[in-house]
């Protein structure tokens, strides 16, 4: 037996708020993290120069990586305020007036 879902444009803006402050922060210790990881040598040995440029180009890539992803959940958001808004517009339009 299915149950009934409401959907609220309230509902919709809170999904969109919860994504960039609960899910956005985790991204911030991440990017701490790995942007402060380091080899310290002798840790790539007699190649030691040459891994240590791939290993920061990686880390680099990866915190780069990270805020791309804490960015795209802001453009979500945006996204969901926008649906909200519709969400209000047509929940106006199918309203009953009397007179």
């Amino acid at each position: 037996m299915a149950q009934d879902k409401h959907v609220t444009s309230a509902a919709i803006r809170q999904l969109g708020k919860d994504l960039v402050e609960d899910a956005g922060v985790a991204y911030d210790p991440l990017m701490r993290e790995v942007a402060a990881a380091k080899v310290d040598p002798p840790g790539f040995g007699m190649l030691g120069f040459m891994l240590q440029q791939a290993f920061d180009e990686a880390k680099q890539y990866a915190v780069d990586y990270a805020q791309a992803g804490k960015d795209q959940l802001g453009a979500y958001r945006t996204a969901l305020d926008g649906i909200a808004g519709q969400w209000e517009q047509a929940e106006t339009a199918n309203q009953v007036m009397y007179r």
